[in-house]
């Protein structure tokens, strides 16, 4: 009776857990990200020491039944199963010089072992060492990357690539993710339903929606650049001493209501490639739904408790 365990089944069994951990990074889902994280990592590295020599799997605790099943000389594998852990599976490859030290890779582990206790802040810090840990692996064992990672292809590369700062990754990585989001969401329905739910969700026109003491903040409707609908909404600032009839705005943020894509920050808004400011006039504004006193943001009193259109306040 041949062995239920081999290379061939814990490279699959990598394969399906690498896109549920992928899957689950960009939902801000960390535990999850870091039990299939880490189990992929694991089925992985027991598959490249198979590919070594099976009995590199056994764990010898006064038992050598699975030693000697390994070596082929107990054709019936033992009722139970008992391999070593991840942790004993990567120091035997780093032993053997197919992996490298990193602690990183230890701090996945060990959350792994231990997150439904322990937890973790941030699925974000773990990310680059899972990625570039099963890469090295699929490399030493002769495996393709793309046939390996699939749809997750673009993403992966985003987060190996070594021009791009932390920041560049971030926003690429989520962009690649909005993109994998969206081909999920819309991929099997009818032609024109992504149109049709853009234009539903879609707001056109400038609104003011707050007021606080750093400025006044506007939010309209703009191209995603992850997903290429008008379904985002883009949110702006400006200072409390602005005109209407002469304004410079900032951006701020951008959520799409389409792919999820969210950006933070004028830094993200401009590495998405978006502008990052943006000059209106009176005529552009549509609404105001602010109901705190404006300030010296404008010369009609009145306009800060508009809730009706801003042409039939005035």
């Amino acid at each position: 009776m041949g062995s239920p365990i081999t290379f061939e089944r814990l490279l699959s069994g990598a394969r399906d857990f690498a896109h549920l951990a992928m899957g689950a990074h960009p939902e801000g889902q960390t535990e999850v990200f870091l039990l299939d994280a880490g189990v992929s990592v694991e089925r992985l590295a027991k598959a490249a020491l198979v590919r070594v020599h099976p009995t590199l799997l056994a764990e010898v605790k006064g038992n050598d039944d699975m030693l000697l099943h390994f070596a082929g000389a107990l054709i019936t594998p033992p009722q139970r199963f008992h391999t070593i852990g991840a942790a004993a599976a990567i120091a035997r490859l780093r032993k053997i010089g197919i992996l490298p030290r990193s602690g990183e890779l230890d701090g996945l582990i060990e959350l792994r072992n231990g997150v439904a206790h322990l937890g973790a802040s941030s699925a974000d810090d773990y990310l680059a060492p899972f990625v570039e840990t099963i890469c090295k692996l699929l490399d030493h064992t002769g495996q393709d990357r793309g046939e390996f990672w699939g749809s997750w292809s673009e993403a992966i590369q985003v987060t190996l690539d070594d021009r791009f700062d932390r920041v560049q990754k971030a926003v690429y990585l989520r962009m690649d993710q909005a993109r994998f989001r969206m081909e999920t969401r819309f991929g099997k329905l009818p032609e024109g339903t992504v149109e049709s739910v853009a234009r539903t969700i879609g707001e056109t026109g400038l609104v003011i929606i707050d007021r606080s003491p750093t400025g006044v903040l506007f939010r309209t409707l703009s191209s995603c650049p992850a997903c290429g609908t008008e379904a985002a909404t883009l949110f702006l600032k400006a200072p409390n001493t602005t005109l209407l009839y002469e304004m410079e705005l900032t951006a701020e943020e951008l959520h799409c209501g389409l792919c999820g894509l969210r950006l933070a920050g004028t830094q993200e808004i401009e590495v998405a490639g978006l502008s990052t400011t943006m000059s209106c006039k009176v005529e552009d504004l549509r609404e105001v739904i602010n109901d705190g006193p404006i300030g010296s943001f404008t010369e009609d009193p009145n306009l800060g408790r508009a809730r009706r259109p801003v042409e039939d306040s005035w």
